[in-house]
């Protein structure tokens, strides 16, 4: 489920239960600086852990400094912009372009063809954008792979049916599909230097989209495994209880669950599946971020809460008369929060949830900000809009 997609159905709340875990710190410091998936990562962890420039200290001094558009078209939804390789990328239009991250000048942009296609953006890889397209009249659907620095296509190649849930892990596009030869919902997974398909099974994404130590976890007709991203063997199958993710450790050794919005978080063992944790119940909550020390968390009783991410005790609270963020991004030692329409970003520092002052234009944000080369970046009506120091 992408990041907008997470607002509209989040009171429905996502799935997990209870767990223990070994010590889950921070990403290295060598991190890339990129947004280069909707939620940051494979491990769906809304952290940039190579955003450096936008501390405590500058994050107050943040103002609107450039625009790109980003309009909805007929049968074509905006996707989601990414960030990776000094380009912001958008699909809008029918079309796939790529901005200088700093300045805003586009750079490249696939040729206008004629017809309607619904495009999403999947990952931005290293020096690849992997991107898939639907053409609006065919339904025929083309996995593509671009150069993200000139947009230079290195492949288009048409693939059986279109992909949901997807992520880019281990150099592979996993998602899921349904099936219409055998009527079932199936996984499909593809390499993403050629688009040639690696694997393919029965099953389906539960929970959140996500990767953990090269793992996923696909729901089958009577349980739950953890299949090799690379390889699609089962590497172990979960045992009694809830195994729905909500997200994963940055470093990628843990799972994080729950099974509804009452139920206490379980982190588990991405290596063997063992529960090692069951956090301290926080009553209701939703959504998920953590940057590896801590898990950010939105409750029933209109606050964010932070709770350690080893042991789910909790380090700070912030509370709110209303509308308290739904859905948050974090870089630069700061948490920011969306908390809905027209209203500011709320930001934190992560290890003390002392508030940050942000700028009042942030309430035309219509969601958490991709946070990375030093600015946000976050749609803005038929736009996407850079907020800089």
């Amino acid at each position: 489920m992408n990041r907008r997609c997470l607002a509209a159905v989040v009171i429905a709340a996502i799935g997990a239960t209870a767990g223990q875990i070994p010590a889950v710190g921070p990403a290295a410091a060598a991190a890339p600086d990129a947004w280069g998936q909707p939620e940051a990562n494979a491990t769906g962890d809304h952290y940039n852990p190579g955003e450096t420039r936008l501390t405590p200290a500058v994050a107050p001094k943040l103002k609107p400094r450039w625009k790109v558009p980003l309009a909805d078209a007929t049968c074509a939804t905006a996707g989601e912009p990414l960030v990776g390789g000094n380009r912001l990328v958008t699909a809008a239009s029918y079309r796939i372009s790529g901005y200088d991250a700093s300045t805003g000048k586009r750079v490249w942009q696939t040729p206008a063809t004629g017809k309607k296609t619904d495009i999403s953006l999947t990952a931005i890889a290293g020096t690849r954008l992997v991107a898939q397209s639907r053409d609006c009249r065919s339904g025929k659907t083309f996995l593509s792979a671009q150069a993200v620095k000139t947009g230079k296509v290195l492949y288009s190649k048409r693939i059986p049916e279109t992909m949901y849930g997807t992520l880019v892990d281990k150099g592979i596009v996993v998602g899921g599909v349904w099936d219409a030869t055998i009527s079932k919902y199936a996984i499909r997974a593809y390499r993403i230097t050629d688009g040639t398909p690696v694997w393919a099974r029965v099953g389906s994404i539960g929970g959140e989209t996500v990767a953990a130590g090269g793992r996923i976890l696909v729901v089958g007709e009577d349980k739950t495994t953890a299949v090799d991203v690379t390889t699609g063997k089962t590497l172990w199958t979960a045992g009694a209880g809830c195994f729905t993710p909500i997200g994963a450790s940055p470093n990628g050794s843990t799972f994080y669950m729950r099974c509804g919005p009452d139920e206490q978080i379980r982190s588990v063992d991405a290596a063997t599946g063992a529960t090692l944790e069951t956090f301290p119940t926080h009553g209701g909550t939703f959504g998920f971020a953590t940057d590896g020390e801590r898990v950010y968390l939105h409750t029933y009783d209109n606050e964010l809460i932070a709770v350690d991410a080893v042991d789910g005790h909790k380090v700070w609270t912030a509370t709110f008369a209303e509308n308290a963020p739904i859905i948050t991004s974090i870089g630069g030692g700061v948490v920011y929060g969306w908390r809905g329409k027209d209203h500011p970003l709320t930001a934190f520092e992560t290890a003390t949830g002392k508030a940050i002052q942000l700028a009042a234009t942030t309430s035309a944000l219509r969601d958490a900000p991709l946070v990375a080369n030093g600015r946000l970046y976050g749609a803005t009506g038929a736009a996407v809009t850079a907020y800089a120091p």
